[in-house]
């Protein structure tokens, strides 16, 4: 584990709930813990593009086009916040004899954090498309469907600035700092 657990013990606990194998950023498993974060946010994004899909194609079926343009939408969100993850930088290269500093156990904390916020975004996200297909099936109100998949919209928006910002933490580590010589 890093320096002190407890401060992220928390976080760590939250995603191996999801993700059994997962122990942090590990020193020599670093690059695994990265690949499994976000083969589960792809995994979970898929699951919510399953949920709004099928309101989709059932909603053009019965000729309900308000829905089946905001369900379109909405895939399409989801369908670039897939693209992003899958086309996102990968951090922890080891930094010996190379420009990179090595990841402190505060960069690690950050990173462990961000994860855990990353999923439970997208967990909401599947959550919010469950909801939208199960109103749309049990013949709720047009406006109730269409305001549930917006929130799937929003949310899958959202998640995907959030995970956006994760290159901004991996990116801290790329660069050492230069100290000023007086």
């Amino acid at each position: 584990m890093i320096g002190t657990p407890f401060d992220v013990l928390p976080y760590v606990r939250g995603i191996q709930m999801v993700l059994a194998k997962y122990e942090g950023y590990t020193k020599g498993k670093r690059r695994d813990a990265d690949k499994l974060i976000r083969d589960e946010i792809i995994r979970a994004s898929g699951r919510a593009r399953a949920h709004i899909i099928n309101v989709h194609d059932s909603s053009f079926k019965d000729g309900a086009i308000p829905i089946a343009r905001a369900a379109k939408a909405t895939c399409t969100e989801i369908d670039v916040l897939i693209e992003d993850v899958n086309k996102a930088t990968t951090g922890m290269n080891h930094a010996f004899l190379s420009g990179n500093r090595s990841a402190t156990n505060s960069d690690l904390k950050k990173l462990i954090k961000h994860d855990h916020d990353v999923i439970e975004m997208v967990t909401k996200s599947v959550n919010i498309a469950n909801s939208a297909e199960l109103a749309f099936n049990s013949g709720s109100e047009q406006a109730e469907i269409i305001k549930l998949i917006r929130q799937c919209q929003q949310m899958t928006t959202s998640c995907r600035g959030f995970f956006g910002s994760r290159a901004t933490l991996l990116g801290g580590l790329r660069q050492k700092s230069k100290k000023k010589k007086e």
